[in-house]
Formats: structure tokens, C-alpha cells, sequence
């Protein structure tokens, strides 16, 4: 195979979809698949995801660049993954024993306070950097499986995320990489390894554990069985992937010291690159897929799945509108947004329909429209949707000094990225130069990088999005419209203090 003819695959498991992306060593797009799934709500608080879905869309999209968009698999060199948070028990075959409990689930509060006591929240903040929470961190979910459904933990063989599904149904083998664990409560943050003290005080059975590895590392080669069932090659090398939210970083160009990204898909995600974890219990931290490296990042949960939320309970008054205007009704959406003045004349959103990580780790925090008035029309909800994850972004810089004083435009990938109002949104609220990504997946931008690197291919280079986000288009803040959204974001601090006490 020459290097005019290679290709590198990346995958990234979502919260409500997956994505399969093909790339050329030139990190041109050549072909691309994307499955969406709903997520599952068994009870008020509670929320999964049946990984069968995963592995099912990751066919789907790979028979359709295959089959459908004319991509000979034989030329993939590599393929690496990213995902979302959903922690998942599978037996020895690599089966589930009960759905994924993602990111959105609230119902471990009694584990947290049993961890809490047992455990101890210093040492928790000491070894991972990271606080201890539910949801957020899967540790006080696999308590709660523990103590609510020992039946199926006595089933379990190990404890995966969605990467490592999919790893495990390419390979055989059973993974996770070194910056997932940073969001596990279970790993320490420094050594990249599983805590023995944390898991024991923790009384959870190390061998639910999997395989540690760092994201260029290989973790084996597609099997007989995964090539027959996918159009992969059998041999194909799988690297062991990244966390998504550090992948989409990498994917934006954010590899250096001081370097800030931005991120808005089903969550929004803000990161900055560090030497140094930063202890505070506000923040979250992750192993960096390089040496020496930490990505610090706030999260806002629900950024893009507020937009899809809103589209699929209300779409449907505007579907035959865009459909006569030729575009989705995202893009109607967009159009929409782009006539309603700065500040939706007065009308808000706090984007906190599953609760809220960064930066008031809320989980009892609940979606709210402020400000309605008789005038007030689909476009201005969509805007203020827009609006109020943007405003969601600036609370959490408001704690992240670092990424807050520099003056570099910051990169924005993700499905906003598609969105120039949104990009424009951005801008003004933030007050800062926004690089809308030409490329906006990043997640899987990403993981074509770690593919490269784990095969050792040279034309790819850890800066290579650096490279990409350099040929983007910029967009300036405007100066009446900054104006307009510092006195909004006043509002929108103001609307949360004032309602907190109702949720």
C-alpha cells in the first residue's frame, strides 16, 4: 500500500449518535456515516443507553462507506475511537448484563454519601484530581449496581465505556484508555494506573477493572469474526482511543501548554491544555495523549441535545417550512436564529435539562425559559437555546483563569461549528475570536490523529488540527452585541440564583 492510498477510520460513540468517519493522510473527509439512537429513561432520573446500539450503528455506518460510498476497507491502516460517558458491565463473551448508565444519571446519591464516608472525598480529589460525583464519574454508578443488583454484577467479567465495547467486539480484548480513567474516580491521575487504595476502600472487585492503556497504543488487530461482520479487514490495527472530549481538543489544534479549545456537541465542553493538573473540585481533569500533559476541562451537559431536545417535541411546526425551503429543519432552525436580535429582547434559557456539571454541579438543576412574552416566536426559543449554552460556556471560563486571560481566538468544533449564527453567538457572549473549524468533528478528526500515530505514519503530526484550524474561517465578536450579552449573562446568573430553590 502506498501513502497515497492509505486511510485511517475514526469512530466516536455519542451520547445520541455515532459517527464513522474516513480520512486521508491529507485529513480530507473521503467518507462518513452517522447513526442516531435515543437515549433510555427507565425511570425520572435515570438514564441509559443499550450498547447494542452502539455496535449496531458502528455496522451500519461502516457497510454504508463501504458498500454505498465505494471505500475499499483493505487500504484502512488504522482506527481509533472516542466516546462519550456511559459506563457498562459485560460478561466474558463481551455481552452486557445491563445498560450503559450515562453521563445525564442521577440516581446514585446514597452511593456518593457511603463514598463519601468510606472513601473520603480528599483522598478522592488527591488521587484523580477530580471531585467526587455521580453521573459524572461512573465509580458511585457501579456502587449502585452493587448494591441494587448484585445478580448482575456476580455475571460481569469487566467494566467498559463505549470504546471499549466497540474495541472488544473488534478485537477481543478488553480496554480502556488512560484518559477515560481520569473520569472514572477509580484511577490515579499521575501514574495512570487503577487506584488499588481507592478500589478497596471502594470495596469494588478489581478484576472489573480492564487493561489500562495509553490512546496510541495498540490494543490488537480486527478479528476474524468483527471483519466478517463489518467489511473491516481482519488484522486492521484498533488503537486503544481517547476520551472525547480530549480527543475533540486534539482534533481543534489544542496541543500545547496554554493552548484552549472548544467543543459544542451533545454537551459543551471548554478545554485547556496544562502541565499540571489544577485541584480544584470545580474543574475536571484528564490525562492528556501525551507525556507530561493534562487537559482541564468545564462541561456544560447539555448543549446540542438542548437544540435536538427542542427539534424533536417541537420540530414539527416548522417541518413542512423547511422542507419547502429545501433545508433540514436544523438548517430552517439556523435561519430562524438569525433574525432574532442579540438578547432574544429579553428572554432566556438555562440549558440544564439533566441537571449540571460545570460550573454549579447541580443535579437537581432543571431547563428553564425566562422571560417569554406574547411577541416572543419559534426563532427567538432557538436563539435563546443557542444563547443560553453559549452564556453556559462563559460561566465556566469565568473559573478557568488560564483559559480565560489568553487572547488567542479559541477553536470551535462540533456539530455547532455547522451553525454560523451559533459560531457568531459564540463570539459575542465569550467576547473573543472564534475559529469555526472547517472541519467540524473534531471527535473523529481526533481519532484519525491517534490512528496515525499508532501505526507510526509521519504525515500526521500531533499538530496537524493546529494545521487544519490555521485555514478556518474567524469570526470577531461584535462590539454592540458583547455589550448586549454581558448584561444578559448578569440575567442569566440571576434567573439560576433565583430559581435554584424551586428544583
Amino acid at each position: 500500500m502506498t501513502q497515497n492510498e492509505t486511510l485511517l477510520l475514526g469512530i466516536d460513540i455519542g451520547t445520541t449518535g455515532t459517527k464513522c468517519a474516513i480520512y486521508d493522510l491529507k485529513g480530507e473527509l473521503v467518507a462518513h456515516a452517522y447513526q442516531e439512537y435515543s437515549m433510555i429513561y427507565p425511570q425520572p432520573s435515570w438514564a441509559e443507553q443499550d450498547p447494542h446500539r452502539w455496535w449496531n450503528a458502528v455496522q451500519t455506518n461502516l457497510h454504508n462507506c463501504f458498500e454505498q460510498q465505494g471505500i475499499d476497507s483493505s487500504r484502512i491502516a488504522s482506527i481509533g475511537l472516542s466516546c462519550t460517558n456511559a459506563m457498562t458491565l459485560v460478561d466474558e463473551a463481551g455481552e452486557p448484563v445491563y445498560n450503559a448508565i450515562g453521563h445525564h444519571d442521577k440516581r446514585a446519591d446514597p452511593q456518593v454519601a457511603w463514598l463519601r464516608e468510606r472513601v473520603g472525598e480528599d483522598l478522592v480529589l488527591r488521587v484523580t484530581a477530580n471531585k467526587l460525583d455521580k453521573g459524572s464519574f461512573c465509580l458511585p454508578s457501579l456502587r449502585w449496581l452493587i448494591d441494587n443488583r448484585p445478580e448482575l454484577v456476580a455475571r460481569a467479567y469487566k467494566m467498559l465505556m463505549p470504546s471499549g465495547y466497540i474495541i472488544q467486539k473488534l478485537t477481543g480484548k478488553f480496554s480502556m484508555n488512560r484518559p477515560r480513567m481520569s473520569l472514572t474516580s477509580l484511577s490515579d491521575i499521575r501514574t495512570g494506573e487503577w487506584s488499588h487504595e481507592i478500589a478497596k476502600k471502594a470495596e469494588i472487585p478489581f478484576s472489573l477493572l480492564p487493561t489500562p492503556y495509553d490512546p496510541c497504543d495498540i490494543v490488537g488487530g480486527v478479528t476474524e469474526e468483527a471483519a466478517h461482520i463489518t467489511g473491516l479487514k481482519a488484522g486492521t490495527p484498533v488503537s486503544a482511543g481517547c476520551l472525547d472530549s480530549v480527543v475533540a481538543t486534539l482534533g481543534a489544534g489544542a496541543v500545547q501548554e496554554g493552548d484552549v479549545a472548544l467543543t459544542i456537541g451533545s454537551s459543551g465542553r471548554i478545554c485547556y491544555i496544562g502541565s499540571e493538573p489544577i485541584y480544584d473540585k470545580r474543574l475536571l481533569n484528564c490525562r492528556s495523549p501525551y507525556q507530561g500533559l493534562y487537559t482541564i476541562l468545564q462541561t456544560t451537559d447539555n448543549a446540542g441535545i438542548s437544540l435536538r431536545w427542542f427539534r424533536d417535541v417541537f420540530g414539527d411546526a416548522v417541518q413542512q417550512k423547511a422542507e419547502a425551503a429545501g433545508l433540514s429543519v436544523y438548517d430552517y432552525m439556523n435561519t430562524l436564529a438569525e433574525k432574532v436580535p442579540a438578547g432574544c429582547n429579553g428572554l432566556v434559557y438555562l440549558p440544564y435539562l439533566a441537571g449540571e456539571k460545570s460550573p454549579i454541579w447541580d443535579s437537581d438543576a432543571r431547563g428553564v425559559f425566562f422571560g417569554m412574552s406574547l411577541s416572543t416566536d419559534y426563532g427567538a426559543f432557538v436563539r435563546a437555546i443557542m444563547e443560553g449554552v453559549a452564556l453556559s460556556m462563559r460561566d465556566c471560563m469565568e473559573i478557568m483563569p488560564a483559559a480565560k486571560k489568553s487572547i488567542s481566538p479559541i477553536p470551535l468544533g462540533g456539530g455547532a461549528a455547522n451553525s454560523h449564527v451559533w459560531c457568531q453567538i459564540f463570539a459575542d457572549v465569550l467576547n473573543r475570536p472564534i475559529v469555526r473549524l472547517k472541519s467540524g468533528e473534531t471527535e473523529t478528526l481526533g481519532d484519525f490523529i491517534i490512528a496515525a500515530e499508532s501505526v507510526g505514519l509521519t504525515d500526521v503530526t500531533r499538530d496537524f488540527g493546529k494545521k487544519l484550524a490555521a485555514e478556518s474561517e474567524v469570526l470577531y465578536p461584535d462590539s454592540a452585541a458583547a455589550s448586549v450579552y454581558d448584561k444578559a449573562y448578569q440575567k442569566y446568573k440571576a434567573v439560576y440564583q433565583n430559581t435554584k430553590m424551586l428544583f
